[in-house]
């Protein structure tokens, strides 16, 4: 709700700027060139609206200029000048219309992305005292089932790998345990061929 109110305040500025820079051009006369005035109200469009506002802008400008033109009562040497200058008029406005939105567009990627680096370096500040902590106390592990107790609470290896230093934990299985587990289940055999 608020945004739409930003936004059609903004509309009514930059039609009421485009009719004031309009007025200023008629005043002041075809002797005094205020068509920069003009980029006054483009460039608002282009600051707070989209691609389609800065081209209804351009093009209203061009014929604000082109009426001032005509109302001002001066003759041109030749006829198309007057078509020549309003259209002049309305190509400098889109061109910095659009290169302004492209500025402000730019300008809030950057923004965003920084706000997105800014989280990143939280969360890295955060797992570098984690660490530090783990690193700097002393970590008891149980002696018979191998549990890791950090802050009053036991955990596992693999708890303990994945919650609190954030890595991927898979399993496997060591060289000794191979040869561990063969040679029980070659014992095994040998107990179950006995007994037959």
């Amino acid at each position: 709700m608020e945004t739409l109110k930003k936004n059609r305040k903004m509309a009514l500025i930059s039609i009421l700027s485009l009719f004031v820079m309009a007025y200023i051009d008629y005043v002041t006369g075809y002797e005094l060139v205020f068509s920069a005035a003009y980029l006054i109200p483009t460039s608002l469009c282009a600051w707070y609206f989209s691609r389609r506002a800065i081209w209804l802008m351009s093009i209203a400008s061009a014929i604000a200029a082109f009426c001032v033109d005509a109302l001002s009562g001066y003759s041109y040497s030749h006829f198309m000048i007057r078509y020549w200058n309003s259209l002049m008029c309305g190509v400098i406005s889109l061109a910095t219309g659009l290169l302004l939105h492209h500025l402000k567009r730019m300008l809030e990627e950057r923004e965003r992305m920084n706000v997105e680096l800014k989280g990143a370096l939280d969360e890295l500040k955060r797992s570098t005292e984690e660490i530090r902590k783990l690193q700097s106390g002393l970590q008891v592990v149980c002696a018979w089932t191998k549990q890791i107790k950090v802050d009053d609470q036991w955990m596992t290896p693999d708890e303990f790998l994945s919650a609190r230093l954030h890595l991927k934990v898979s399993h496997g299985m060591s060289p000794e345990a191979s040869r561990e587990f063969q040679d029980e289940l070659k014992q095994r055999v040998r107990r179950e061929i006995s007994v037959v």
